[in-house]
């Protein structure tokens, strides 16, 4: 049914990180257990020819398949995707679907406020938690807080793990209703968002 993949999604995480932000993914990816049923979205700045490398070391500690957003691909639960250019994710007849565009211009590969922007567009279909975590400057800021304004539920690293202090620290200060957390705090928030616990 075309439907059948738009009703298994519940649960949709997205990540937005630059510096410092690898190993904080590793260390979350790590952390979740076979039962964990999610949908996880990494937008991680990062040049392209890197990205298939991180992926293999993200699928070297996770026990679910870590891959390469592809245009079109269809989201399904407890798999976690990382993306690459101008990435977002809409609605269509057989659920949620990656689109990427290389014709817009953006200063940050990926763009991290275009895709929880995007999400934020389909927030009251799924549930849906949008984190900030350490980086430079304030790249997802602007989609948090639209995100949070469409109900759903943000978190910005706090100051005491953040690797750099930038964009949490904006998240922090302009992001309506956002929940300040360690690192370890994300890992747990994470994992009791997706159905398990560490």
């Amino acid at each position: 049914m075309p439907s059948s993949k738009r009703l298994e999604l519940k649960k949709i995480i997205l990540i937005g990180a630059s510096t410092g932000g690898p190993g904080h993914i590793k260390k979350i990816l790590a952390s979740l257990k076979p039962e964990f049923s999610a949908s996880i979205v990494i937008a991680q700045h990062m040049g392209n020819k890197y990205i298939p490398s991180f992926v293999k070391q993200l699928n070297s500690v996770c026990c679910h398949e870590v891959s390469s957003v592809q245009s079109e691909k269809v989201l399904l639960p407890s798999q976690i995707y990382v993306s690459s250019l101008l990435t977002t994710i809409n609605s269509d007849s057989r659920g949620l679907c990656f689109f990427q565009n290389n014709r817009l211009e953006s200063g940050y590969n990926p763009d991290i406020d275009l895709l929880f922007s995007s999400v934020a567009n389909i927030a009251q279909q799924l549930q849906v938690l949008g984190i900030i975590l350490t980086g430079i400057g304030s790249d997802g800021v602007n989609g948090c807080q639209q995100l949070s304004e469409k109900g759903g539920e943000c978190i910005a690293e706090s100051e005491t793990s953040a690797i750099v202090d930038g964009m949490p620290m904006q998240a922090r200060k302009r992001v309506k209703n956002v929940k300040v957390l360690s690192l370890d705090e994300v890992i747990k928030k994470i994992n009791r968002f997706g159905g398990t616990d560490v």
